[in-house]
């Protein structure tokens, strides 16, 4: 693969175009990770309306019959449920790790064993999720993509 970069003062925004021999199952992870970082989630905070990037989210939980997106530094209310999430970001790096909450892969520092089957995930900004049993398979499928 040749990556080739180049910048220019005159485009309005960035460009990408990705040229294959064949479309591949490679090719196609690599376009879905770079559309979403156009993907925004809405969250509120103090009465307050934000654009939250997908990149910049850690994992999603809800609490009380009430769905919170956590970034690294902020948590925002958003009025969708959590199944509403999960389905709008099947294509993404998000991924369901328990009944109450979603995990993004690309905030994850390490993966360690954890009693009765399960793990615990350690995420870029020092918090600790714990993955139930039944979604392991899934964590791991899309660690693997």
């Amino acid at each position: 693969m040749k990556l080739l970069l180049q910048h220019r003062k005159e485009l309005q925004e960035t460009e990408i175009e990705i040229r294959y021999p064949d479309m591949t199952e490679r090719i196609t992870r690599m376009i879905q990770h770079i559309r979403q970082y156009d993907f925004m989630l809405e969250g509120f905070k103090e009465d307050k309306a934000y654009q939250i990037p997908l990149d910049k989210v850690c994992y999603i939980e809800t609490i009380d019959r009430k769905t919170f997106i956590y970034s690294d530094r902020n948590i925002y209310e958003t009025k969708k449920t959590i199944q509403v999430m999960e389905s709008e970001l099947k294509e993404t790096t998000i991924v369901r790790i328990s009944k109450s909450q979603l995990l993004n892969i690309t905030a994850v520092n390490s993966v360690k064993s954890y009693p009765n089957h399960r793990i615990m995930v350690e995420l870029n900004n020092g918090e600790h999720l714990l993955v139930s049993r039944k979604y392991i398979t899934d964590l791991k499928e899309k660690i693997r993509r």
